[in-house]
């Protein structure tokens, strides 16, 4: 059965926000952590710059590397003057080299001199001398720190700045009150070297600084306690084993194991098979056995332990003991993650996404979902409507809220009101408001900030409010409350006035997308790359009946039709002034999983999650059929909240992108002369045009500070429309809500204020007091309010969201990666598992395999044409077919699975034959080859080796 409250919705934001990354973040002269999870030893590197399509670094063992995506822990901005760089520059291979040349030129070990790099060199080692000496003079702390930081039973969540206030002296502070990078530098290799208190959150990035995860004393009791156990078990004769805990368990596991396996087929792949009987009695565990299953749970599930960590050996000697394992090709966690799954610690379908990608003070629910505090009492923290008795009635308005049928939660609407000036119109978007009911300081608040996102997840979907919240009091509806953002506009396109007003609607039509493309005859011809799905497990029952009225394409009347034909024109014109300034007119179709439960039983007992049968998965691309008049019209919305907050300087989290903005003149160009073309002809972007792109457009920020965002063509934007699922945008409702009320209160327009003083009400800090942080705990949540002034009326101030803000991204990161990358991306793995491996579903014998990176001579990164799936292709998979050092990128060859890992989220591949080869001597620059016949669909670029290895940055 299609379930309600998954449905992701209509309009997401901007949907270029994946093309983006941290990594556009980096500049000539910044210092990079090259950390590698095989090693200890870190290296450091200078940035030189994107060349080639690529970026380059020099590190400080004087190697020269160059790579795309380059994710470090930490940063110093400006560590090195462009004078400094310039001769390794001077050095570094032309400009125009393609991939294969540069490849060569670091097999035979080719690098800018040391003589070049000697600045580099020095500075880089005097850095590392000086953090040395300070990690010399403090080892006693820094070594004892997990016993000044960890809390008994709960997880803690700190920057690396708030760790040093613990650990370092005061007196390395500069006379800002900031610690030296070198300070802080020393801290950090403490930390990582702890292979048991501390965890960097490895998927996301947070812009001033890292988060650190800090274990609970007794989760580090219990890894200590199994490492114990493991080591006596190994040093113990077999013969004199029995009575030992690890005996014990090994015993019971062997008996769950093999009962699994009578129902259940064991696969090296990540996941076991599809049942084909109920599920088996469980065993009786001893308290000691269930320790021993958390520590496998650490291990295989949270991958808590680097890759160089002795405790790796002590999990893989648990499946070795087991003697249950000896076809896997390695006792590696992927391996320890099927034990979980044989012995009902997890679901077979477990996502193991859900583990790697972390909230901070967010628990994981076995099984499905998340544990947030509070989450039953939240409903008594609502207060009545602050606007309850000056909210406007728009009567005589027909509101179109236009989105999915099984969507639950409306959080928008959209209406025509005309004027008395011909060609002019005012359009309205109504918005659910929440915030008018519950203050920004309250438990609310809070829980809704720690998943700032609703999480669209098949199987684990997860609401940012709780329903009786957001569906029950505020989903929009006749008379609920609503804050409409309004525009009045000509027919050019024009946005001549701008106005924001608390009120109710009154007359509602629910529509799908679908039907009023069909009502006013829009068609929207998006190229999808194949029409190829794909369908595993029993058929789906049919989707229930809507839970509202829905209005269809024949049911509107002559004047509804009117103006939802009036409400697209304007919006195009809109869109067509957009585009003049710059806009991307981008739609990436990406395969979508739909899961569905309904042959599926499952049930909690005594800590283990027994399962019955599996779910059905369905795969195929996702086009855009839905009229693109609701994405219009909250774009709008947006923009004229951003020009409402900035016209009055209240602080809100404007989206902008400033490196945009910086090339906003050869954006235009590159779109123009080289990009639009290619989508115009239906003829996909090749990886090196995409490159380019992307690094012209640099990375999306958050910011208390106006400015455009390029890719939508605005000069200002936030997001405003969605705050029953998007935190972000209850922080806006709240600021805008408490102007509205000091407007009305003094009866005088923060507007004349703001022009009179030439200031906004939120007054600039130095980037000292910006990155400054309160003594409580709280300082970087919303949820804790500023109150040390009376008379300021908005609840957050300039500082506080400076502060704030680089958590909030992280965690809106964290959502996507989850709900649109690596979650996703392992229930399409599953179905291809459960084709491949167990029959359950029919799949060529071969795949079209299309290089997208040459990895040195180690492995070929390409994309296969099954929904564009990234496929790794070693050496040893080329054996009779081609040389490593021929292969170029552009090249396709004919390949057929060799192994497929959920846990790994890797597909490898083996060569049949070369179906096409590129000349060595086409360009492979960002305007010369990589361009082909196709459909438009964004590169794949997230497995290409980077000579570095993981996470994001703490900066400096």
């Amino acid at each position: 059965m299609a379930q309600f409250d998954t449905s992701a919705p209509l309009f997401q934001g901007d949907e270029l926000g994946e093309l983006r990354g941290d990594d556009s973040l980096l500049k000539p002269g910044d210092l990079v952590e090259l950390s590698s999870e095989g090693s200890r030893r870190p290296v450091l590197a200078v940035c030189l710059g994107r060349f080639n399509g690529y970026e380059h670094y020099y590190t400080s063992s004087a190697k020269w590397f160059y790579g795309l995506g380059l994710r470090t822990l930490f940063t110093i901005r400006g560590f090195a003057s462009p004078d400094e760089i310039a001769p390794v520059i001077a050095e570094l291979p032309d400009r125009a080299a393609s991939l294969e040349d540069l490849n060569i030129l670091q097999d035979l070990g080719h690098a800018p001199s040391r003589e070049a790099g000697s600045k580099l060199l020095l500075k880089m080692l005097q850095f590392v001398q000086t953090s040395e000496s300070i990690y010399q003079d403090h080892a006693g702390t820094l070594d004892a720190s997990s016993s000044f930081i960890g809390d008994p039973k709960k997880h803690r969540y700190l920057t690396l700045y708030e760790i040093a206030e613990f650990l370092l002296d005061e007196r390395l502070k500069d006379h800002n009150g900031v610690f030296a990078p070198a300070a802080l530098y020393a801290v950090h290799r403490s930390l990582m070297l702890d292979e048991v208190f501390f965890r960097p959150l490895r998927t996301m990035g947070h812009r001033r600084s890292y988060i650190f995860e800090v274990s609970p004393l007794s989760e580090v009791e219990i890894i200590q306690e199994v490492d114990e156990m493991a080591r006596v078990y190994l040093d113990t004769p077999p013969d004199e084993r029995k009575g030992l805990s690890l005996s014990k368990f090994i015993e019971t596991a062997r008996k769950a194991i093999d009962e699994s396996r009578k129902r259940r087929q064991w696969s090296q792949t990540g996941i076991i098979g599809p049942s084909t009987t109920e599920e088996p009695q469980l065993p009786e565990w001893s308290s000691t056995d269930i320790q021993i299953l958390r520590f496998m749970e650490l291990w295989a599930g949270y991958q808590k332990f680097p890759n160089y960590s002795r405790l790796q050996c002590s999990g893989s000697a648990i499946l070795r003991a087991m003697d249950r394992y000896q076809d896997a090709l390695q006792l590696s966690p992927a391996a320890g993650w099927t034990f979980l799954q044989e012995v009902s610690w997890i679901p077979p379908w477990e996502i193991p996404a859900r583990y790697n990608v972390r909230f901070p003070d967010v628990e994981l629910k076995r099984g499905g979902g998340f544990v947030r505090p509070a989450a039953a009492t939240l409903e008594q923290h609502l207060t009545s409507d602050i606007f309850a008795d000056a909210r406007k009635d728009w009567e005589g308005v027909t509101a179109y809220c236009i989105d999915s049928e099984a969507t639950m939660d409306i959080d928008d609407a959209v209406s025509l009101e005309k004027t008395s000036v011909p060609g002019q119109y005012w359009i309205h978007v109504h918005v659910a408001d929440p915030a008018s009911s519950f203050a920004a300081g309250t438990p609310v608040a809070k829980y809704a900030e720690l998943i700032p996102e609703t999480i669209y997840l098949p199987g684990h979907f997860e609401r940012m409010l709780p329903s009786n919240i957001s569906q029950e009091k505020f989903s929009l509806a006749p008379d609920k409350p609503c804050l409409t953002f309004s525009a009045l506009v000509n027919e050019e396109g024009q946005v001549l006035e701008n106005q924001i007003t608390p009120g109710r609607m009154k007359e509602v039509v629910y529509m799908t997308g679908e039907d009023v493309a069909a009502a006013i005859g829009e068609t929207r011809a998006d190229p999808v790359p194949s029409s190829d799905k794909i369908a595993v497990g029993p058929e789906p029952q049919p989707s229930p009946a809507p839970p509202r009225k829905m209005t269809r394409s024949t049911d509107l009347t002559r004047e509804q039709l009117a103006e939802l034909t009036k409400l697209s024109e304007l919006g195009q014109a809109i869109q067509t002034i957009r585009l003049q300034r710059g806009a991307t007119p981008f739609f990436q179709p990406r395969p979508e999983a739909a899961v569905y439960f309904d042959q599926v039983t499952q049930s909690d007992q005594d800590n283990f999650v027994v399962t019955s049968g599996d779910p059905s998965i369905r795969v195929g691309y996702a086009s855009r059929t839905a009229t693109a008049l609701v994405e219009h019209a909250m774009r709008l919305a947006g923009e004229v909240a951003a020009r409402w907050c900035h016209d009055r300087g209240i602080p809100i989290p404007y989206r902008t992108q400033p490196l945009a903005a910086q090339n906003a003149s050869l954006i235009q160009q590159y779109t123009r002369d080289v990009f639009y073309p290619l989508l115009e002809a239906g003829v996909r972007p090749g990886d090196a045009q995409w490159r380019h792109l992307r690094a012209l457009l640099g990375g999306d920020e958050i910011s208390t500070t106006a400015g455009p965002y390029f890719t939508l063509g605005v000069d200002m934007y936030t997001r405003a429309t969605s705050p029953l699922r998007r935190f972000s945008d209850l922080i806006v409702h709240w600021q805008i809500e408490a102007a509205i009320l000091h407007e009305r209160r003094t009866g005088r327009s923060l507007l004349l204020d703001n022009k009179n003083e030439g200031q906004g009400i939120g007054k600039a800090n130095t980037e000292a007091e910006a990155n400054r942080k309160d003594e409580d705990d709280d300082s970087n949540s919303v949820a804790a309010v500023d109150a040390d002034d009376s008379n300021n009326f908005l609840p957050f101030s300039l500082d506080r969201l400076n502060r704030m803000l680089p958590m909030l991204r992280m965690r809106e990161q964290l959502t996507r990666t989850l709900t649109r990358r690596d979650g996703a991306d392992q229930w399409i793995l599953q179905a291809l598992v459960r084709a491949w491996q167990f029959g359950e579903a029919a799949l060529p014998e071969t795949f079209r395999f299309e290089v997208v990176h040459v990895a040195g001579r180690r492995s070929i990164i390409g994309r296969l044409d099954w929904f564009e799936r990234p496929a790794l292709m070693r050496s040893d998979g080329l054996e009779g077919i081609a040389r490593m050092v021929d292969v170029r990128i552009g090249d396709v060859f004919r390949v057929r699975l060799r192994d497929v890992n959920v846990h790994a989220k890797q597909i490898f591949v083996e060569a049949v034959e070369r179906l096409e080869s590129v000349d060595a001597s086409v360009d492979a620059g960002p305007h010369g080859k990589q361009a082909e016949k196709g459909n438009v669909t964004a590169p794949v670029t997230e497995g290409v080796e980077a000579a570095a290895a993981s996470a994001a940055a703490t900066t400096i």
